[in-house]
């Protein structure tokens, strides 16, 4: 038994050994990875699977989370602010100190006024996306006898934005197109469900954050007047990051005391860079991948235990997200019906949907797993990949001269196999079969609430 514990401990080790230089592979290669669901869109070319012989797609149904946006407040440095005004006041910063400091205040001062707002960035990601669409699936846009473009948004105005971005592109690509535009709290039940649903003898779920900012009546936290050393032992040694920023390290850190709020507050300030990009600044440069991925991993996890399928909370997700899968079989079953001239439906919404759509799906983790929130970055579940800005969901429907409908799914615009169902061909599934599937995954997500008595 001993020797069957002392072998599983060494096998967690390796394996949490292996992620951690996983990790830092990754964020050296890009380190705007380690701003988790804040980072910008990849995009990587791809090779599509042909389709079964004398398949062509006639319908795209989609749902994209708002492109890259500025952060929802501007007190996300303050603890830096703070601290950066009584260092520099007792001439304790380095010229390199100095810089930093202008970066991250240019950095707030560009937040003001646009809190919440789409970039310019996010912009762009929603053109490339529509343009992408259009060129990887030229068919569906061909058809004389399919012109309709349907586009729902969430009522949060980057949503609306973006999808007045990728509307655009597509139209521009696509002018014999009829487009239509809606947003309302109507479709809120579908675009963005709510999280709160009440597990037995279990408080109530409540969201992590306000998708449309700060509700009516509440106001942010404002920077103190007077800054106060921050108490408590660092879980990290900052020094490296430190010393280059300061002319005298140990009157600093009597400044500072604990000095991890401060360099959170600038790893913070660091991630949003990459969303205002016009802007020029890289604050990045200034954290080794070591340190980026201890400042990242909390986060990582929390996201992957808020939206995804997790063990704690997965049951929540997939239950609360039935919505939208079952819009998408509506709306492709509409589209299919005699003498509709459907070309695509568009969804605008949030990382708040669209990461639990995939868990439900069964495809939040990779490799079709399920794990405790705190074990994700051991099991390499990476936040930046599977749930960046401008995430999208994109079901392609595919039919021949028969009749017959085979659908595609795609995950940030990457073909995918889904669990618990088998393909026709490559990524191809029938679609009476797909869709059967999505019932069951909606009914199978509300048996643990159904046996509770706890339907909505």
């Amino acid at each position: 038994m001993k020797r069957i514990l002392t072998f599983s401990l060494l096998m967690a080790l390796c394996l949490s050994l292996g992620a951690q230089n996983d990790i830092v592979r990754l964020l050296a290669e890009n380190p705007d990875r380690a701003t988790n669901n804040m980072h910008s869109y990849e995009f990587d070319p791809i090779v599509d699977t042909p389709a079964p012989k004398g398949f062509k797609p006639f319908y795209i149904s989609h749902y994209g989370r708002h492109g890259s946006r500025y952060e929802q407040n501007s007190t996300f440095a303050r603890n830096a602010q703070g601290a950066f005004a009584v260092l520099d006041s007792l001439g304790l910063l380095t010229e390199t100190g100095k810089a930093l400091r202008d970066d991250v205040e240019a950095v707030v001062e560009a937040h003001k006024g646009m809190e919440g707002s789409l970039t310019p960035r996010g912009a762009r990601e929603h053109r490339m996306l529509a343009a992408r669409m259009f060129e990887r699936f030229p068919a569906v846009f061909k058809d004389k006898s399919r012109t309709e473009v349907n586009s729902f948004s969430s009522t949060n105005f980057r949503c609306i934005v973006s999808m007045c971005n990728f509307a655009n592109s597509l139209q521009q690509k696509f002018p014999a197109g009829e487009f239509t535009f809606t947003s309302a709290e109507k479709y809120m039940s579908y675009i963005n469900p709510s999280l709160r649903v009440r597990r037995p003898n279990e408080p109530e779920v409540q969201r992590p954050s306000f998708p449309g900012g700060m509700p009516p009546g509440v106001r942010p936290p404002q920077q103190p007047q007077h800054y106060v050393p921050s108490p408590g032992i660092p879980g990290y040694d900052f020094s490296r990051f430190l010393r280059p920023l300061f002319t005298d390290m140990g009157a600093a850190m009597r400044v500072l005391g604990n000095p991890e709020p401060f360099v959170r507050a600038i790893f913070t300030t660091a991630g949003l860079c990459q969303l205002i990009d016009f802007m020029g600044i890289d604050i990045y440069r200034h954290f080794t991948p070591e340190e980026l991925a201890y400042l990242w991993v909390q986060g990582n996890n929390n996201i992957y235990r808020m939206w995804g399928g997790s063990t704690e909370n997965g049951d929540v997700i997939r239950y609360a997200i039935r919505p939208l899968l079952m819009d998408f079989v509506e709306k492709a079953d509409a589209a299919m019906e005699p003498g509709s001239h459907r070309a695509a439906d568009l969804r605008f919404g949030h990382d708040t949907s669209i990461l639990p759509l995939f868990a439900l799906l069964g495809v939040d983790d990779p490799q079709h797993r399920n794990f405790p929130s705190r074990e994700a970055s051991q099991h390499n579940w990476y936040a930046f990949f599977q749930v960046p800005m401008a995430t999208n969901c994109q079901m392609i429907f595919y039919r021949n001269k028969k009749g017959e409908v085979l659908t595609k799914v795609l995950y940030n615009e990457k073909e995918i196999l889904l669990p618990g169902i088998e393909p026709v061909s490559g990524p191809y599934y029938s679609w009476p079969e797909l869709r059967a599937h999505f019932f069951h995954l909606c009914e199978k997500a509300a048996e643990p609430w159904t046996r509770a008595g706890i339907v909505n």
